[in-house]
């Protein structure tokens, strides 16, 4: 990727993220706390990372346009912006749960078609065993895949840094493997624009919105299906790649299959989520360092697992599960005093 163009994508997010409110407003994409029972922020807040995905997806398209970098990462950046956009649409006149399913998975879809290098064929687990799944049923499980991811980092930004911060050390990570040195730059200016991100998310100068984090999930999720099927310096498994997304994936699926079980609506807002159980326990920025602590750990030493990937894979889903039923102990003692002090007065 040139520099000149790097360059000037980080410098508009940045110039974005210093004028977030304006355009907010401009775009009528304010997050105000006062609509809506389960915000916790005080003052209303600006949607706006559709606008700096979007466009770090358009000077990626720019620069293949003028040097013909990436062919692969053209299809990538479009379906990026179309996500963002549709994101961003419904940030502004909330639209119904089958609009947006319907949309990411045609999006999804088009993306599959488009960029058929992510369609993944076969699984190969760390385990030595190999799953055949063909054309037909690997594109429509490539499809579900991307699909999953959209709704799961929409899911899990419910707080500051925690999508921003896990995209930042993914993209950093898929940099230090790539075999390819144009996604290895696109890498590399990618994590340098969300670490401006991250500073300002932070801040509580912006909120990623819908369109944020669709955008960033698809975004994320097919460079890590590149990596996964084109290649990577190291060994790369199936189960490699569930490490990297294991906390938004399986919050997303266990917030789902509850929800389900008690006869509620899934793709509803809600305080279930694995980040809002820790931060009723130990506050905002200690379950931020948990998340981005717990990533660096086992996304690091899959770069080393090899054959043991599915053993490291275990592990994170047996820590995962920990933290939820301790956090979910603490949250019912704390209840259960509260509730006794208040007889007691």
């Amino acid at each position: 990727m040139s520099l000149i163009v790097a360059y000037f994508g980080i410098l508009t997010v940045l110039v974005i993220a210093l004028n977030a409110r304006y355009f907010g407003q401009l775009l009528g994409v304010m997050d105000d706390p006062a609509k809506e029972n389960h915000k916790t922020h005080t003052l209303p807040t600006p949607l706006v990372g559709a606008l700096m995905i979007g466009a770090l997806a358009m000077f990626i398209i720019l620069d293949q346009f003028l040097f013909e970098t990436s062919t692969r990462m053209m299809g990538i950046s479009v379906c990026t912006i179309l996500v963002g956009v549709l994101g961003l649409v419904d940030d502004k006149i909330q639209l119904s749960w089958q609009s947006r399913l319907g949309a990411i998975a045609a999006i999804s879809t088009l993306l599959v078609l488009w960029v058929p290098e992510l369609r993944i064929d076969n699984l190969m687990w760390s385990f030595g065993y190999t799953t055949d799944l063909g054309p037909v049923f690997g594109g429509m499980f490539t499809v579900l895949c991307l699909m999953t991811l959209v709704i799961s980092f929409n899911m899990m930004d419910g707080f500051n840094g925690g999508v921003i911060g896990m995209s930042f050390i993914l993209f950093v990570i898929m940099a230090l493997i790539a075999t390819n040195p144009h996604r290895q730059a696109i890498c590399l200016f990618l994590a340098s624009a969300l670490g401006i991100m991250f500073i300002y998310n932070m801040k509580g100068e912006f909120f990623l919105g819908d369109g944020g984090a669709y955008a960033l999930g698809l975004l994320v999720g097919s460079t890590a299906l590149l990596t996964y099927n084109v290649g990577a310096n190291i060994p790369i498994y199936g189960d490699t790649i569930f490490l990297w997304l294991t906390i938004p994936t399986l919050d997303c699926l266990r917030v789902v299959i509850s929800r389900r079980l008690s006869k509620a609506n899934p793709f509803y807002a809600g305080r279930d989520h694995l980040h809002h159980i820790l931060m009723a326990q130990i506050g905002p920025m200690k379950t931020l360092l948990v998340f981005l602590a717990t990533t660096i750990v086992f996304v690091g030493l899959s770069l080393f697992a090899e054959g043991l990937t599915y053993i490291l894979f275990l592990a994170q889903v047996g820590f995962f599960s920990l933290a939820i039923k301790m956090a979910r102990r603490a949250n019912a003692q704390l209840a259960e005093s509260a509730v006794l002090q208040n007889e007691i007065e």
